[in-house]
């Protein structure tokens, strides 16, 4: 259930003495963070930044942005996709880039109102990405800050769908599993052909349908295409995880990182434990981290606050709670340096 008016009190004060705690001892107390707030590291391979490397604040400057155009497959359309890369002096370029591929959520890659009064303006030449959704944008220069350079396909805007799909029944969906993993295949070979970039050190990240992406990508039962570079390593945040239980044979091909609220009702935790036990029992040496963050609702590494959204098809109209939650955030954001800076997470 939404949280009452004194809950919502006590875990804003909660949240405030996490932040604090975090920070101590060479930072004072602040509010909730936003992902171009925290701090700058050097490029992978890295160690785990010190609370004084997490609170001291952000000198990185704005990623490079472009808009581009992924190669089509046959019977499907070219897709639109925006590419950041570190500016000189936001990360050592003595070598080779690491890289992260992103998939969006349900609701789509693009801010249709931001997109709409931006086009055909020359702040949408100069900005490309400024008409993504601010998530994204937050999340690419984040990556950026820390020597990645990051690949954000849109899968929805090429087919007809930029609002997004979520209010479509799954059953109804013409963009379903098989759509995005082939969308992130096209992206891995894109990113694998471009200068400077290390195909040794690919990262799959998504969030909720695009974390749903993730799994169907890295799935070791199905056949690995020619020609596409490997997953070194991958990210879920909060995905649907009921199909990949269902499917008895679904197996890890690279490691995973899965993060999830355990008060999430869209995509409930309960089925990503279970799959973590499932593949687990199947692949004994299979590295599937789990974190599950008490209390938190879907989409909480976001800032919005928590609302109930009725018009998800997926819940017949009893709704689904989403937004925000401070710990659980800066939590997640730990955890997720933590991983991509592991040498063999």
């Amino acid at each position: 259930m939404v949280p009452t008016t004194a809950g919502r009190w006590l875990r804003g004060a909660l949240a405030g003495v996490a932040i604090v705690v975090a920070l101590m001892p060479t930072a004072p107390a602040q509010p909730t963070l936003t992902l171009a707030q925290l701090p700058p590291v050097a490029p992978p391979p890295l160690v785990a930044p010190s609370a004084a490397a997490m609170a001291a604040p952000s000198t990185a400057t704005e990623p490079a942005t472009a808009r581009v155009r992924l190669p089509a497959e046959a019977g499907t359309p070219a897709l639109t996709a925006y590419w950041f890369m570190p500016r000189e002096g936001s990360a050592a370029r003595s070598q080779q880039l690491p890289v992260v591929v992103a998939l969006h959520g349900c609701g789509g890659l693009v801010d249709m109102k931001v997109a709409a009064r931006r086009a055909g303006t020359i702040e949408d030449v100069i900005d490309p990405a400024a008409g993504l959704q601010s998530r994204y944008r937050e999340y690419a220069h984040w990556l950026t800050e820390r020597g990645y350079a990051v690949l954000m396909p849109d899968s929805f805007s090429p087919r007809g769908k930029a609002q997004g799909i979520c209010t479509e029944a799954l059953d109804a969906r013409s963009i379903d599993d098989k759509t995005r993993r082939a969308d992130a295949i096209a992206a891995l070979r894109w990113v694998a052909k471009q200068p400077g970039i290390d195909t040794r050190r690919i990262v799959l990240l998504g969030w909720s349908n695009g974390a749903q992406a993730v799994l169907a990508t890295i799935d070791a039962s199905r056949a690995w295409p020619a020609d596409t570079p490997n997953v070194d390593r991958a990210v879920a945040f909060y995905p649907g995880c009921r199909r990949a239980v269902q499917q008895h044979d679904f197996k890890l091909r690279t490691p995973l990182l899965l993060l999830i609220g355990g008060a999430d009702d869209w995509t409930p935790a309960t089925r990503c434990a279970m799959l973590q036990n499932a593949v687990q029992n199947r692949q004994p040496n299979a590295r599937f981290r789990l974190e599950i963050y008490p209390g938190a609702y879907h989409g909480f590494d976001g800032t919005s606050e928590l609302h109930v959204r009725r018009d998800i098809a997926a819940r017949h109209g009893s709704g689904v709670t989403v937004g925000g939650d401070a710990v659980a955030r800066v939590a997640a954001l730990a955890q997720l340096d933590s991983w991509l800076a592991s040498a063999d997470p």
